[in-house]
């Protein structure tokens, strides 16, 4: 039972996608990244493609998904950059605000070499929600729409493990 509580807070965390893009990594401080953060990371292209995620962390924030798209000339719109990962290391919010499940910010920045980009940092609650069903997320960046809002499905993970949690102790 006392092993059961050890193990209590990894149970109730949510697992995110984790990954990033090459140019992501490759431009992550003429981005505005944290620095320290991006060198942990490991270049990986199929962090564009939602289908092809693999790598992933316990999360007890929300997951996030950091697209970086080009602003003007012949790449306009187009998805040069994708981060995944659990919100703890990155900016706020460390939490959605109440009944909410998917939230983006939007923030146009210029590079150090005068490309304009549009960074849209989605959040979500909920297991590996910013993987495959984060692919709107995607064309949200691309046109730069307010905040997503959705109603809360987040707590059905979490009943599944509090009823597996309370089956054990009954059974012990």
């Amino acid at each position: 039972m006392l092993i059961l509580f050890l193990f209590l807070p990894t149970a109730f965390a949510a697992m995110c996608y984790q990954c990033a893009s090459e140019l992501a990594l490759i431009n992550w401080s003429r981005y505005g990244l944290p620095h320290a953060y991006g060198d942990s990371m490991i270049a990986d292209d199929a962090c564009l493609d939602d289908e092809r995620l693999t790598g992933h962390v316990p999360c007890s924030a929300p997951c996030m998904t950091i697209n970086i798209t080009a602003v003007g000339g012949k790449h306009d719109g187009k998805v040069i950059g994708v981060i995944r990962d659990c919100q703890t290391y990155f900016r706020n919010p460390k939490s959605l605000p109440e009944g909410t499940t998917r939230m983006c910010r939007h923030s146009e920045r210029v590079t150090l070499r005068n490309q304009r980009i549009n960074m849209t940092f989605c959040y979500c609650q909920g297991a590996f929600c910013n993987g495959s069903g984060s692919a709107h997320l995607r064309r949200t960046a691309m046109r730069r729409q307010p905040a997503l809002r959705s109603p809360s499905l987040a707590n059905q993970h979490y009943s599944m493990w509090f009823s597996l949690i309370f089956v054990a102790w009954a059974m012990s």
